[in-house]
């Protein structure tokens, strides 16, 4: 089965329990490949809660028992971050010094490496994040990053309306704006958007900046999802 983003949109809209919800959002991120996954908040670079995980056996307790939080990278970092950021290019610009070298050593032997994580900024400081990795060794398809980032976001989109969130009422966006939304949800580049409605490539961004605000998300690939949760465009 080959994962496509309208038809897990679709599919989570219909589910009516975080169980079912949850089932499918790891099936199709394994679908992608990635046979981890966890959900957790950070504050304050450090992990103050796990909400669910799926690893192999003895991964988990190794990580908590042994408070690799402390030196994981990835938790470092993350709050600096608005897009999906694979662990490779985290650990290729940082200093990581020789605990951190060996946490990652011991991660791989315990079948977890190869990740993703993707922020999900809250309030403050605080910032749930979802994580997939691999078990198996295999390379990421980097192309298909923006496909699972959208997957991440409809998952947490819908989990917040199931757990009964409040939504904020959002600002009306203008007819250019909305045009813009849908010819990124195409996989249009900003270039290619400013060419189909003849207008610079400066004022294909001011319109998306607006839209980003407008809806807040931080990026617009959350900005897509939720103009087709909320209707603005269609799947």
């Amino acid at each position: 089965m080959v994962v496509c983003l309208d038809g897990f949109m679709f599919a989570s809209a219909k589910s009516q329990s975080e169980a079912g919800l949850l089932d499918l959002y790891l099936q199709a991120v394994e679908e992608e490949g990635y046979q981890n996954a966890v959900f957790a908040k950070a504050c304050n670079r450090r992990l103050i809660a796990i909400l669910w995980n799926h690893f192999q056996t003895g991964y988990s307790d190794s990580y908590l028992s042994n408070q690799w939080d402390k030196i994981d990278p990835i938790v470092h970092h993350i709050h600096s971050v608005r897009r999906p950021v694979m662990w490779a290019d985290i650990c290729a610009r940082e200093h990581l010094n020789g605990r951190q070298k060996i946490f990652l050593e011991d991660c791989r032997d315990l079948g977890v490496h190869s990740g993703i994580t993707i922020p999900l900024h809250g309030p403050g400081s605080e910032v749930d994040l979802i994580s997939l990795s691999l078990r198996d060794e295999k390379r990421i398809e980097c192309g298909r990053l923006p496909l699972v980032h959208a997957l991440t976001v409809q998952y947490r989109l819908r989990l917040s309306e199931l757990q009964g969130d409040s939504v904020h009422p959002v600002q009306t966006l203008t007819f250019k704006e909305t045009e813009c939304l849908r010819w990124c949800k195409e996989g249009k580049t900003n270039w290619e958007i400013g060419e189909i409605m003849s207008i610079s490539e400066k004022t294909v961004e001011f319109h998306l900046s607006n839209t980003i605000r407008k809806l807040s998300v931080s990026n617009r690939i959350t900005a897509v999802v939720k103009g087709i949760q909320l209707g603005i465009i269609s799947i």
